[in-house]
């Protein structure tokens, strides 16, 4: 439990990806932290639904008629198994402009939304860092591929990341477990690919292929979005955290609402103020250090709920651009179809393996698309799956249907689109004064929506999935052309961007912010660019890097 009397060298905010990774540098590096998470800690062995069978769920595994409108509508990767990993939407409102719908999808719990993540583990490279320098659009990252590098190989060295040695220039390697094998349906795409211009890939995943000190291997269940009761891969509660509690120096206090910072006489960052999140009492906990990694909306909620004459438009805001430069990655262009080479053979465990392969980008990588910048990959996989989806999508009836189904059944192939957003000033949140959460903590009204860049990513995108399945000999095939809503792929970013110049961003290349040296981000808020794909190991690496950096000025006796 918290002590409200101790000042602790620093408070972590947040318990994923980042918090995770913050609190166990910091505590290895000799640093008392306390760790402050919004929900409450959870017991795999018992919260986890992981290997329940469909006829042991009331309503096999999808949702009682109602309850998705009424408790999570927002929570779209959500179902019967995994709803108790997600946040009750009544609870924690946000609004948006008319028009502009965002969807927030979140969990407050310990370890958060890596509890059922889709553990996709790419390194950014100086195509994204320096993308401006290519395009001449928006801005570069204050930091190179090098400078993050040693990070990124002491996250994967830690919590086990799978994948194969490709040696893609705008794709770096990493220090990579055994990948998960391909099967029949993957192998085949992987032959016919090339021809396309498309390279196959294993999906790089922060998914153990072996055990590493003390760590789970994978098992091969394919229940990851329900959480793993083992902790095969990355997540923070069976990993970083654990890590964290052996140094002896970690606190860690669950459901504490985290409101705004507090400040001394000279606006100087004095630790937080938090609510408990049962009986909605107040407190304050003292750190001579600040860092935030509760997620890039979450993070930057905090910051422009400081309010103070120090700070009127919230906290480290002298630039103005606190809040602006939302992205996400964009999805929803996406392809199914049916292999008919692959029809009528004995099933096997193919929805075990959960790893799938990646298409990697090849838009605007050695020439410039005429209609739009940066790229985008497909991720996507083939094989069995324990309920025939495609079925509703096939005619037939009585006995000749179920045997046309069992016929299909080892066929399914899939693939959908991960693209870059636009870094764009006019996406952005503010504080909406009007409405507050269920702990009487000012919500955020996030506008945001995709421009001209994206729609035409995305018309491209389709064309050249429909361009492999005709290649691949694909039957029933079914086309998305449609984009989601921004924030639907989970990975907001951007909103607390660094930068060489304080006038232009909110942090520098520690994630320190430009006006305060002891309050730092580290989460998706610091992106510059969103990349082609998921943010996350970038995000524990750059908390790594980050919390390198405090250890080593707390030493020199600058923080």
């Amino acid at each position: 439990m918290v002590d409200l009397k101790q000042v602790y060298d620093v408070i972590v905010v947040g318990s994923g990806a980042a918090g995770g990774i913050a609190a166990k540098e910091l505590t290895e590096g000799g640093a008392q932290v306390l760790l402050l998470e919004a929900g409450p800690a959870l017991d795999p062995h018992k919260d986890f639904l992981t290997h329940r069978w469909p006829y042991e769920m009331p309503f096999r595994g999808f949702d009682k008629p109602g309850d998705r409108q009424k408790s999570y509508p927002n929570q779209w990767t959500a179902d019967e198994y995994s709803r108790g990993l997600y946040i009750e939407d009544p609870e924690h409102p946000y609004t948006t402009p008319p028009g502009k719908p965002y969807t927030w999808v979140r969990s407050r719990c310990v370890g958060g939304k890596m509890l059922h993540w889709g553990r996709n583990a790419r390194r950014l490279s100086d195509f994204d860092f320096k993308a401006a320098d290519r395009d001449g659009y928006g801005e570069n990252w204050p930091i190179t591929y090098a400078d993050l590098a040693p990070y990124y190989d002491k996250v994967e060295s830690f919590v086990g990341v799978s994948g194969s040695i490709e040696n893609i220039p705008h794709l770096p390697d990493g220090k990579y477990l055994p990948p998960m094998p391909l099967n029949c349906g993957e192998r085949m795409v992987q032959k016919v690919a090339p021809a396309l211009g498309m390279r196959v890939i294993p999906k790089r995943a922060a998914q153990r292929t072996a055990a590493i000190h003390g760590l789970m291997k994978c098992h091969y269940c394919g229940h990851c979005g329900r959480g793993c009761d083992v902790g095969a891969f990355w997540n923070s509660i069976s990993d970083a955290i654990p890590a964290a509690v052996r140094t002896g120096r970690l606190t860690l206090q669950s459901n504490a609402i985290v409101r705004h910072v507090t400040v001394d006489g000279g606006g100087r960052p004095t630790g937080l103020h938090f609510i408990d999140r049962a009986t909605k009492q107040h407190y304050e906990a003292k750190g001579r250090v600040i860092v935030l990694g509760a997620s890039a909306l979450e993070s930057t909620r905090i910051l422009l709920n400081s309010v103070s004459r120090f700070w009127p438009n919230g906290m480290a805001n002298s630039s103005g651009v606190l809040g602006h430069y939302l992205m996400d990655n964009f999805g929803g262009p996406g392809i199914s179809g049916l292999l008919p080479q692959l029809r009528d053979r004995t099933p096997v465990n193919e929805d075990g393996k959960s790893s799938g392969v990646d298409i990697v980008a090849y838009r605007n990588i050695t020439s410039r698309h005429p209609r739009f910048i940066r790229s985008y990959t497909h991720e996507g996989g083939s094989g069995a799956r324990l309920f025939p989806g495609y079925a509703k999508a096939m005619v037939g009836y009585g006995a000749e249907f179920k045997k046309s189904v069992r016929s299909w059944y080892t066929t399914p192939l899939s693939f959908n689109t991960r693209a870059e957003v636009l870094s764009r000033f006019e996406n952005y949140i503010e504080i909406d004064k009007n409405v507050v959460d269920a702990w009487g903590v000012p919500v955020l009204k996030i506008h945001c929506q995709f421009g001209d860049n994206e729609r035409e990513m995305a018309k491209d995108a389709v064309e050249n999935l429909k361009a492999l399945f005709h290649a691949l000999g694909a039957e029933h095939v079914r086309v998305s052309t449609e984009l989601q809503n921004p924030g639907s792929m989970i990975h907001d970013m951007g909103t607390a961007r660094m930068g060489a110049d304080p006038k232009k961003s909110v942090l520098n290349r520690f994630n320190q912010t430009h006006d305060l040296k002891n309050l730092f981000v580290v989460d998706g808020a610091a992106f510059v660019t969103s990349g082609g794909y998921g943010p996350t190991l970038t995000i524990g690496a750059l908390a790594a890097r980050a919390s390198g950096y405090i250890l080593a000025q707390r030493k020199r006796g600058d923080l």
